[in-house]
């Protein structure tokens, strides 16, 4: 009698916490619901984004045609779409808290003057000091009216412009229709890859559609694991690398400046380098080595 007593006292402990449990949740979710975006503002009507930072370079960054960011200053070069979706998403935040002016010092929270600006189309939103509490927040200005946020966005703000430039050497969508390499040149015609010139012979390398197409696609998906601005005047040249575009006068042209332990591939007219892993280096360089069968064994 005891032991059932116990248990059903038991049951009805876990029962009042389960249901404490689900009316906390539900009473949260209602709240969030409740609680408006901290914009009016649609993210995908956004053209043009701007920041500016108190010791850094302003960044501009504009949606072409293609609806493809693009960075118009300090690089002309494709977004890093990542970091700028990361900016959009704060225009759409309902995880906030409105704080009354006349009880803060603008000053204080350093607003007035902002450490930060980010500016969508006319719209702008100024960005302050983290919260003293330690709470991850972080004060924001729009308008006349401050707010406390999920401070998630202000790191990347201080970063340098270049980790604002896409991560893909070629930007996105675009189509390659024909590759100077140090030992290959391919160009697409008659609807085909086609071998224009090698350093090596047919027996030594795959020359086949399916090779020439693969190293292709390997360039297509290019992408780089880090972006970094660097000095021409220091760089010393392992080759050189053309790519023609699709609906492009010119040619984008890479300098190889190392190829261990990782491929270093600089832009000279843009002043920055993609440092792209190691593992990608043959099939980037290299059509494949032909098989046995082609050697004649």
């Amino acid at each position: 009698m005891r032991k059932r007593w116990l248990m059903n006292l038991v049951l009805l402990c876990v029962i009042t916490i389960l249901g404490g449990l689900v009316y906390y949740t539900t009473e949260q979710e209602k709240s969030n619901k409740q609680l408006a975006k901290l914009t009016t503002l649609d993210p995908n009507k956004i053209q043009l984004i701007r920041i500016e930072r108190a010791d850094k370079a302003k960044i501009s960054l504009m949606k072409d045609k293609f609806e493809v960011w693009q960075m118009l200053t300090p690089f002309q070069l494709p977004a890093n779409m990542i970091r700028v979706n990361r900016l959009l998403q704060i225009l759409s935040d309902n995880q906030y808290k409105e704080l009354e002016v006349s009880k803060h010092d603008l000053a204080e929270l350093k607003l007035a003057p902002p450490l930060a600006k980010v500016t969508f189309n006319q719209f702008t939103i100024a960005f302050g000091d983290s919260s003293p509490m330690r709470d991850q927040k972080r004060y924001i200005r729009i308008d006349d009216k401050v707010y406390l946020v999920t401070d998630n966005l202000y790191n990347s703000l201080t970063q340098t412009a270049v980790n604002f430039v896409s991560l893909a050497p070629l930007g996105l969508n675009s189509k390659i229709m024909e590759l100077k390499l140090p030992d290959y040149h391919l160009a697409f015609k008659d609807k085909q890859w086609k071998l224009i010139s090698s350093k090596f012979s047919d027996k030594e390398v795959e020359t086949n559609q399916d090779a020439l197409a693969g190293l292709i696609d390997q360039w297509q998906r290019l992408q780089a694991f880090k972006v970094e601005a660097y000095d021409v005047a220091k760089s010393e040249s392992q080759g050189k690398i053309e790519v023609h575009l699709l609906g492009k006068d010119y040619p984008v042209s890479f300098t190889i400046l190392a190829s261990k332990p990782d491929l270093i591939l600089a832009r000279h007219d843009k002043n920055v380098l993609y440092k792209i892993d190691n593992i990608q280096i043959d099939k980037l360089l290299q059509l494949p080595t032909a098989t046995s069968e082609d050697l004649g064994d």
